[in-house]
């Protein structure tokens, strides 16, 4: 009777185990954030930007149509993509990477940089040809939205692993002086690099939009996620809304990301896809 107990509990625990980690891996929630803007233009209060980080295709685990309904549904200003849209175990395999990316300029404009998964798939610029998503390499547009005021979309590369350490990561970047005054939104895949981004006040952006960490992988409450590349172990920017140390007023929004990384599983770390919302702190 105890063995017969035992093998009984020992499914249901093994199901339940199974049905956690399937929830964990292949739901992605929505979470949103009321990023702090100084002197943020009035017409520009409520501005939403959909922040989407670490698709990884193809391993995208998550109900791709379920997210462009969500997406849909929120009716954002801009999307963004903070990279590793491709993962470089399958450099070749683009064909979903292309189809999904056409789906989202239909919604809202749509800016993309590179993560290091992208950097790694030989030509990965050209999944976005024909698709109306808006590549960025070391450029900056500014962007007049329906509505709005124009603010500023920028956005730097992966960082050469051959290369010498940056010590601002803007350097090669154009603000032309008729952007004074416009909120200045920066794509970057590594949040580790936060400080970096700032090293050059007159181009510095008001926020940062990152992913690269999958919310360290495993999160545990009150600690957060246990390890993140570039970062170690107990990462400190693995999830959420940051403020620089050096100027609070300056902030970093952190995505989990939405596809799985090489660790095999996201534990009380499910896909995210993040909903920010610009409100003005003069």
């Amino acid at each position: 009777m105890n063995n017969k107990k035992n093998l009984i509990n020992t499914a249901l625990l093994t199901a339940g185990t199974a049905a956690y980690l399937y929830v964990q891996n292949t739901k992605f929630q929505v979470s949103r954030y009321a990023v702090p803007i100084k002197k943020l233009a009035p017409e520009n209060e409520g501005l939403k930007i959909a922040h989407l980080s670490d698709l990884h295709f193809p391993y995208t685990k998550i109900n791709l149509d379920a997210l462009i309904k969500t997406l849909k549904k929120e009716q954002p200003d801009l999307i963004f993509l903070s990279g590793d849209q491709m993962d470089a175990a399958e450099p070749e395999r683009t064909a979903e990477a292309h189809a999904f990316l056409k789906r989202l300029p239909a919604i809202a404009p749509t800016y993309a940089v590179e993560g290091n998964h992208d950097n790694k798939v030989k030509n990965h610029t050209h999944i976005y040809q024909g698709t109306g998503v808006t590549y960025l390499d070391n450029t900056a547009y500014s962007v007049m939205l329906s509505g709005r005021k124009p603010v500023v979309v920028m956005g730097v590369p992966e960082p050469s692993p051959f290369g010498k350490v940056q010590k601002d990561f803007l350097a090669k970047m154009t603000i032309r002086p008729d952007w004074a005054g416009q909120t200045r939104l920066l794509l970057a895949h590594r949040p580790e690099l936060f400080k970096k981004y700032h090293a050059d006040a007159s181009k510095a952006p008001d926020v940062v939009f990152s992913g690269h960490a999958h919310g360290g992988q495993i999160r545990i409450p009150g600690i957060g996620g246990l390890f993140a590349p570039g970062q170690g172990r107990l990462p400190k920017y693995t999830a959420g809304v940051w403020a620089l140390e050096t100027d609070p007023t300056k902030h970093l929004v952190i995505s989990r990301g939405l596809g799985p990384s090489h660790f095999p599983f996201r534990i009380n770390n499910r896909p995210e896809l993040i909903i920010a919302t610009l409100e003005n702190r003069s």
